[in-house]
């Protein structure tokens, strides 16, 4: 109902203000202004009220043209029925009838304006719900609105400490990454040491064992040798076992130039296991912020244990060869003593032969 009012005090005044141009006159301004407010919108004129709306002249301007209003509708409403043959009785009776019908008529006009005016009203009151959804879902929506720009906000600052976060990320994992190189270039470094002390021991053990293969091969042909001569002369069984003690003594001191060599290797591979446990501890200490960087280590590791086992590898090679050569060593004086112990005695020379013979004739 206020939404109402105040719509229809705006229309109001909006056809007061298109009345000013056409009626100058103060009176018939005044006229015209209680015209329009009883017929069109249903108000009743007062002076007050007029003296609001058109303010124009003195007080007494909408006063008197009220009164002339009221006069003129007065008039109006009243019906004169001029025949002259009718009595006067009957005329008045006319006349009443006229009027009760004209208010009637005008009874029934202000219904069906009532009716009017309470459809607009309830279409206000619609329009009015609809403005009243209409401003709280503006409300919600600014609400949502101002929630959503928080969140950008919010969002903005978090993109930007996670920005600010990955920059520090990208900077430790450059360094990590320039440690990780470091070190795995040190290990490369190291293993190809490692790797070139190996082929190098490789190589020394392939030289004691094409060595002890030509001793044993040479203490083989010695001992066919031996065992021919031995069939012959002892004397060549002795010179033989002089030969053999010198070849022995220099087999053994072969072996163990050989074994100090296999001392020194050996020496060398703990270095290397102590370098290698110290460059895991390192790598370890490098690769525990990286995941990637501790399954490289961990292949590396494998690639280190693998050079580890080769070189205990290469140590029990180096045992087994150390054994081999007692072992043949061993099997070679075994020989000899049984080609000694088998061998016959020494076969008559020819001048003891012939004395024999002689002998034999004398007597």
């Amino acid at each position: 109902m206020e939404l109402n009012s105040a719509t229809a005090e705006s229309q109001l005044l909006a056809d007061i203000e298109a009345l000013r141009p056409r009626f100058p006159n103060t009176q018939d301004m005044y006229r015209e202004v209680c015209t329009l407010m009883f017929f069109r919108y249903g108000m009743t004129p007062t002076a007050n009220r007029l003296y609001q709306l058109v303010r124009k002249g003195s007080m007494s301007a909408p006063a008197e043209a009220l009164n002339r209003f009221w006069a003129q509708l007065r008039e109006k409403s009243r019906v004169v029925i001029g025949h002259p043959d009718l009595p006067e009785e009957l005329k008045n009776t006319a006349g009443e009838l006229v009027a009760s019908l004209w208010k009637s008529a005008q009874q029934a006009a202000a219904d069906s304006l009532a009716s009017l005016r309470a459809a607009a009203e309830q279409a206000v009151d619609e329009a009015r719900k609809a403005e009243q959804a209409a401003r709280l879902e503006r409300d919600t929506v600014a609400e949502t609105l101002a929630t959503v720009r928080e969140r950008l906000a919010q969002e903005s600052r978090t993109t930007a400490d996670l920005r600010r976060e990955l920059a520090e990320l990208g900077a430790l994992h450059a360094n990590q990454t320039a440690k990780l190189d470091e070190a795995r270039k040190e290990i490369n470094a190291q293993h190809a040491w490692l790797n070139s002390v190996q082929r190098e021991h490789e190589v020394e053990l392939n030289k004691v064992r094409d060595k002890a293969r030509l001793d044993i091969e040479t203490a083989e042909a010695g001992r066919r040798h031996a065992s021919a001569e031995a069939e012959r002369e002892r004397a060549d069984t002795v010179r033989l076992q002089q030969t053999l003690d010198t070849q022995r003594a220099a087999a053994a001191m072969a072996a163990e130039q050989h074994r100090a060599e296999l001392r020194e290797t050996l020496a060398v591979v703990a270095d290397l296991r102590q370098q290698v446990g110290a460059l895991q501890a390192a790598a370890t200490a490098t690769l525990a912020s990286r995941d990637e960087a501790r399954q490289q280590l961990d292949g590396l590791r494998s690639e280190l244990a693998g050079a580890v086992a080769r070189a205990g590898e290469a140590e029990g090679r180096a045992q087994r060869l150390e054994t081999e050569l007692r072992h043949a060593g061993e099997l070679y004086e075994a020989r000899l003593a049984a080609a000694a112990v088998k061998a016959p005695p020494p076969a008559p020379t020819r001048k003891a032969r012939r004395s024999d013979k002689g002998g034999g004739r004398d007597q």
